[in-house]
């Protein structure tokens, strides 16, 4: 059924349902909400503007509401479109308010509400026109809509941009407000009327829940942007509606799963495309295919699971089968790939609650993990030993140790590249979730790759060579795993997250300053000493005032408890603090401090020796690129 549809007649006996298993709102304001009222603005009187298609799901006859008037309403599912419509909500809610501050435009605003907004049922309680998934339905009904909002602040994206959007039409309303004066009041009733009347979509309704990916089929070959984990969710129900099977489910454990999916994304904030095209794939070469040149996003998914393969044609059982373990496997790595990615979440790793201090180990080491920036190799291995073993908690704390080990070695000491040794961390990861190899022998396997790109003796001598410690990428986790090593288990005061989006020459202090000035240092350095240690690990720390420190001498920076201008004895740092003990800065006690700081990072990253495994031959083409 197709249908070009004003807004006033879209909404005039539905109501719409967001289903769990949609994404949340996603427009911001740059480009989607000033390019959405552009169009607006732009739009002449009289004149339509087509603004795009709504997909539905008709709900049954009883599925119907009915208002405190006796009116019935229709409920749908918004299959697709469901960002278009939340907006226009949005929009006409911020004019439904202007409206409220005119006596002349109050029935306008009431009508507005009514229409599109809410109405009461017959036990006199509120009904949204518009019902959002449930991780957002909530907080758009009581904190967006609401005229009396609730105390709640936005806890995920979806929420952010729902109140940023709110705000945007306020502020763009109100300066409309400033610059119209006494003709606003016809603004504002002309505006209305051009979104209600005048904004067309194209109407689908679809019959069969089913057929929902027969349409985005339809959409995507048109050329409809989605993302790779739409793409393989409306797939996998385009196979639902052609499966030569009596009545099965396969439709609805699909939508139970991408609602699972798409809710604890949204929890951990990865919300973008590549955040879920990443767990597409690190589960793909987890359970499929562990080669990373074979993966090709929803076509892998499309191929695999082909009705024209083989084994399937005349054995639509044995498909539904496959696409039922993998719909439920993927569910499943959402989870640990959402606690990988964000370890600090509340929930993450609930699982193990009752182990408490085995759980906090673990979180503190997924974040260490997570600082590195360096996660996507082990995902795959992750994810597997969290479906595998998921109450084996204290082996998976001995697998993100090591790969902490593995990622700052190899990756950040080293500067591999990032694909360097990534065939053999995924074929462990394949093996141990089809259960060909057990977990010793995937840890077993780890040690030994990790020795063969980076063998103590490399790690030891690069530690012992390297001058120029400043200027190397890994700088500030390694001087915040030396800040955490002097607090002894004490509370660190600066946050990673602060240090982290700081300038490097705001957060790390050059004892020896990079221009010596001052005759104190001048008496001491000569210019070849200079050139030598201004950025050697013996002179550098972390800093929460490095602007305020400068070029002063050795002892005005150390300064004394009680002053009142920034300097190392007052700083809330280990690392500042520690310097106060020393009496006089010089080459001697930078060499000092260097090889006491060296010593630590050598045993901080020591893993007992082990033969050395030799990657697999992919992994050796890979590093014989240029």
């Amino acid at each position: 059924m197709n249908n070009v549809f004003s807004l006033e007649k879209l909404f005039a006996d539905r109501v719409f349902q967001i289903p769990d298993y949609q994404r949340g709102y996603a427009w911001d304001e740059k480009p989607q909400l000033s390019e959405f009222m552009e169009d607006i603005e732009l739009l002449p009187p009289g004149k339509d503007h087509y603004t795009g298609t709504i997909v539905l799901y008709e709900r049954e006859e009883g599925a119907a509401w009915v208002d405190e008037e006796g009116k019935h309403y229709g409920l749908s599912d918004v299959v697709d479109g469901q960002q278009r419509l939340t907006t226009v909500v949005l929009l006409l809610d911020a004019i439904r308010r202007e409206m409220t501050r005119s006596e002349s435009l109050q029935k306008l605003a009431d009508g507005i509400r009514k229409t599109y907004i809410e109405v009461k049922d017959q036990a006199d309680q509120p009904m949204q026109k518009l019902v959002l998934n449930r991780d957002c339905r909530a907080y758009f009904a009581r904190n967006v809509l609401s005229d009396q909002p609730g105390p709640e602040g936005p806890s995920i994206q979806s929420h952010r941009r729902l109140s940023a959007a709110k705000q945007f039409f306020a502020q763009y309303l109100s300066e409309k407000r400033e610059t119209l004066q006494s003709g606003y009041e016809d603004w504002l009733k002309d505006l209305r009327s051009k979104i209600v009347q005048h904004l067309k979509v194209t109407l689908y309704t679809v019959e069969d829940q089913a057929e929902v990916g027969v349409i985005f089929e339809v959409l995507n070959n048109r050329g409809k942007p989605l993302s790779e984990l739409e793409k393989v969710k409306n797939y996998l129900l385009f196979l639902a509606s052609k499966l030569n099977l009596p009545k099965h489910h396969l439709a609805e454990e699909v939508n139970r799963a991408w609602t699972l999916i798409f809710e604890r994304l949204m929890q951990a904030n990865l919300t973008s495309g590549d955040d879920e095209d990443q767990l597409l794939r690190s589960h793909w070469l987890m359970a499929r295919d562990h080669l990373r040149k074979n993966w090709a996003g929803s076509k892998s998914i499309k191929a695999r699971f082909n009705l024209r393969r083989p084994e399937y044609l005349n054995n639509h059982l044995m498909l539904l089968h496959d696409l039922i373990e993998y719909t439920q496997s993927l569910e499943k790595a959402s989870l640990a790939f959402c606690e990988a990615h964000r370890p600090g979440c509340t929930e993450a790793f609930g699982a193990w609650k009752s182990n408490a201090k085995l759980r906090k180990e673990v979180i503190a080491w997924s974040e260490k993990l997570c600082r590195i920036r360096v996660l996507a190799p082990f995902l795959p291995l992750l994810i597997a030993t969290r479906l595998r073993f998921p109450a084996e908690v204290a082996s998976y704390l001995d697998l993100v140790k090591l790969c902490e080990i593995f990622a700052f070695r190899v990756y950040r000491f080293h500067r591999a590249r990032s694909h360097t040794g990534q065939s053999s961390l995924f074929r462990y990861a394949n093996l141990l979730y089809s259960e060909s190899i057990t977990l010793e022998q995937a840890l077993a396997e780890l040690r030994g790759l990790l020795f063969y790109y980076s063998p103590t003796r490399r790690f030891q001598d690069e530690c012992d060579s390297r001058d120029d410690w400043y200027h190397w990428y890994g700088i500030k986790y390694f001087l915040y795993e030396y800040e955490e090593y002097l607090a002894k288990g004490e509370m660190i005061r600066l946050p990673w997250e602060d240090l982290e989006k700081r300038d490097l020459e705001k957060s790390v202090e050059h004892i020896l300053p990079q221009t010596p000035t001052d005759s104190y240092w001048i008496d001491r350095f000569n210019e070849a000493e200079i050139g030598r240690w201004t950025h050697d690990i013996g002179n550098l720390c972390l800093t929460s005032h490095n602007g305020s420190l400068g070029n002063k001498s050795f002892p005005d920076k150390k300064g004394n408890p009680g002053d009142t201008t920034p300097c190392y004895a007052n700083s809330n740092l280990f690392l500042e603090r520690a310097l106060c003990r020393i009496a006089d800065w010089n080459p001697k006690v930078v060499d000092a401090r260097r090889e006491q700081i060296v010593d630590w990072a050598i045993g901080r990253w020591h893993v007992e020796n082990v033969v050395s495994v030799r990657p697999e031959v992919q992994d050796e083409l890979d590093d014989s690129e240029e």
